[in-house]
C-alpha cells in the first residue's frame, strides 16, 4: 500500500487547457496500455524501452521514484501522451510552431451564413501523425524516436476530441473561431460563460490516482467492445477518425449544427442534455483514441521487424 501511495504522489499529471486536459489523455494512454498488455504485449514492452530513452525519462518532470515495474510502465504512457502539451514552452519539444500539430480546424460553414471559411493550417495533425507512423520505424537516434512516439501518442488522442478538426466560420465568427476558443455556452444557472473548446477538453473526468482503474474499467464495458465499435473497422484511416467522425460530431454536436455560436458577451444557452451528450460522445473517442493508439503501436513495432 506504501508503494501505491507513492505513486500516486508522484506521479504527476498537468491539466492543459491546449487539448483533452491532463486526465483525458493520461487516460487514453493507459487505455492504450491495458490493451496492447492484453493483445500483444510484445509491442507493450517495445513502446516501454523506446519511451525510457526519452530525455525527461526518470527525471523530475517523469518522476517514478517508489514505483513497482507495473506501475512505472503505465506512468510512462501517461506521461508520453501529456508530454507535448507539457512541454510547449520549450521551442526544441513543444513550443513555436508545433503548436499547429495539434489539430486541423476544418472549416463549418452553417447553412445560411455569409462567411467564407479557411481551410485547415498546415502542417496539422493529420500530417504529422501519418508523417510519425512512416518515420518512427526508421529513425535511429533513441531520444528522437522516443520524443516522436509521445508526439503519435498526443496526437492521435488530440483529434479524437472533435473540437480539434473544426472551426466554425459564421456571422459571429467571420476568422473562425479557432476550434471552439471564441464560442462560448453557458448552462441554467451560470454567472460566467464556458469557453466551448475548453468545455470539451474537460469532458473526461477522473484523476491520476483513479485513471488506471478509469481506463481498465472503460475497455471491459460492453458498450466499447471491439464488436461494437464499428468505426474501427468502417473507418481505417486517420483522414477517416478526422472528416467522418471528429468532424461531424464537432458540426452536429458541439456546435449544434450551427446554433450553438456564442461569443464571450452573448454566450448560447445550453441545457444540461448538451452537456450529457457532450460527455457520452466524449467517453466513446476517448476509448476509440486508446484502442487506435494501441493498434498503431502494434503496427509500429511489426514494421520495426
Amino acid at each position: 500500500m506504501k508503494k501505491v501511495r507513492i505513486f500516486l504522489i508522484t506521479l504527476f499529471i498537468p491539466v492543459c487547457a491546449f487539448s483533452w486536459n491532463g486526465t483525458g489523455h493520461s487516460t487514453g494512454g493507459a487505455i492504450a496500455y491495458y490493451y496492447l498488455k492484453s493483445k500483444d504485449p510484445a509491442a507493450l514492452n517495445a513502446v516501454i524501452e523506446v519511451l525510457k530513452h526519452h530525455p525527461w525519462y526518470n527525471t523530475a518532470r517523469w518522476n517514478l521514484s517508489g514505483m513497482t515495474e507495473e506501475q512505472k510502465n503505465i506512468a510512462l504512457f501517461m506521461y508520453a501522451s501529456t508530454f507535448p502539451d507539457d512541454a510547449r514552452n520549450n521551442p526544441e519539444l513543444g513550443g513555436g510552431e508545433k503548436g499547429h500539430w495539434h489539430y486541423m480546424n476544418n472549416p463549418f460553414v452553417p447553412s445560411g451564413s455569409s462567411a467564407k471559411g479557411q481551410e485547415a493550417e498546415h502542417p496539422n495533425a493529420e500530417v504529422k501523425i501519418n508523417e510519425f507512423l512512416k518515420n518512427i520505424p526508421t529513425t535511429t537516434n533513441t531520444e528522437q524516436k522516443a520524443i516522436d512516439m509521445c508526439w503519435l501518442f498526443h496526437l492521435i488522442e488530440d483529434v479524437h476530441q472533435p473540437l480539434h478538426a473544426a472551426g466554425l466560420f459564421d456571422n459571429n465568427h467571420p476568422k473562425g473561431d479557432r476550434g471552439g476558443n471564441e464560442t462560448y455556452i453557458s448552462f441554467p444557472g451560470q454567472k460566467s460563460p464556458t469557453n466551448l473548446h475548453s468545455y470539451w477538453d474537460g469532458q473526461i473526468k477522473g484523476s491520476t490516482a483513479n485513471i488506471p482503474a478509469n481506463a481498465q474499467k472503460l475497455l471491459s464495458n460492453p458498450r466499447y467492445a471491439e464488436s461494437s465499435l464499428t468505426e474501427l473497422t468502417a473507418n481505417p484511416t486517420v483522414h477517416d477518425w478526422i472528416i467522418k467522425e471528429s468532424f461531424v460530431l464537432a458540426k452536429t454536436v458541439a456546435y449544434g449544427n450551427g446554433t450553438v455560436n456564442g461569443t464571450e458577451s452573448h454566450p448560447t444557452p445550453v441545457q444540461p442534455t448538451y452537456g450529457q451528450t457532450a460527455s457520452a460522445a466524449s467517453e466513446k473517442r476517448i476509448v476509440l483514441a486508446g484502442i487506435r493508439l494501441a493498434k498503431s503501436l502494434s503496427a509500429l513495432n511489426k514494421a520495426h521487424k
